[in-house]
């Protein structure tokens, strides 16, 4: 691309910077001085042409940017409106998995609540027979007890017993020598 000249020809080392009048079909107002003159001279068709050609290629590059611009805008347009399909499919996914997960989650509540009654009223028989065992366990030891003190009764009965048989028979062999006698 060739650079364009948008200041006036009037610019040298010494001069300040002014925009070219010519650039925007303008024609610049005569002044009565002595550089006016000098580039009243140097104004020439060839001029008028050049800058028309600079001002058709920079209309051409406008309308090419413009194009370009067009295109890149509707570009982010169906970027824009595809990534907004996609966020609602992902949110119509994701309201899916929450409500999923909310029910799983109720659901796994609710079981495990029913185990947690099952368990408690599983430890409440428990409990029960436990009692009932440890009743039974101190009605046999009771009975062990009574038991044990019965045989000793028994036992001293049964002594009883036999010394009085014993006494018995004494007194049957001093009533027979007694007879006898």
């Amino acid at each position: 691309m060739e650079k364009k000249n948008f200041l006036s020809p009037m610019e040298g080392p010494d001069m300040h910077k002014e925009l070219n009048p010519e650039l925007f079909g303008e024609k610049k107002v005569a002044k009565n001085t002595a550089m006016d003159s000098v580039s009243a001279v140097g104004t020439s068709p060839n001029n008028y042409l050049n800058t028309d050609r600079q001002i058709f290629e920079v209309k051409a590059q406008n309308q090419a940017l413009a194009e370009q611009l067009n295109k890149v805008v509707a570009t982010v347009n169906e970027l824009i409106k595809t990534s907004n399909i996609k966020f609602e499919k992902q949110h119509h996914l994701l309201n899916r998995l929450e409500q999923s997960h909310n029910g799983l989650a109720t659901e796994a509540g609710q079981k495990i609540t029913q185990l947690s009654q099952r368990v408690n009223e599983r430890k409440s028989f428990d409990l029960k027979v436990q009692e009932m065992v440890d009743r039974h366990n101190n009605v046999i030891k009771s009975f062990e007890v009574r038991m044990n003190h019965l045989q000793k009764l028994l036992a001293e009965k049964e002594a009883q017993m036999i010394s009085s048989q014993a006494a018995l028979n004494e007194a049957k062999m001093e009533i027979a020598r007694l007879k006898r006698l």
